[in-house]
């Protein structure tokens, strides 16, 4: 929760209830910095550009016969839902 763990919760909480601790102080979030882009570097004629990563995707056969291709970069999650709604 927040980086703080369940025990140093459970501290602040039995000091506030002591009289400990008695108060917090506002706090004020600041922006974070903001990404800088790259400036665009001019083609090198000499290079040959790189060429795009190529995925190979996965495929399933079920028991069913069901045949199920997906590509390689899927989440979990998506592929847990898809099996379960074939099963």
């Amino acid at each position: 929760m927040h980086g703080i763990s369940s025990g140093q919760l459970y501290t602040w909480r039995k000091q506030f209830r002591s009289g400990e601790l008695t108060g917090f102080v506002p706090v004020l979030v600041a922006p974070g910095p903001t990404a800088l882009q790259a400036p665009e570097l001019p083609a090198d004629p000499a290079r040959p550009a790189p060429e795009p990563a190529v995925t190979s995707p996965i495929e399933v056969e079920l028991p069913t016969g069901v045949k199920l291709r997906v590509p390689s970069d899927v989440g979990e999650a998506a592929l847990r839902r898809i099996f379960a709604a074939l099963s």
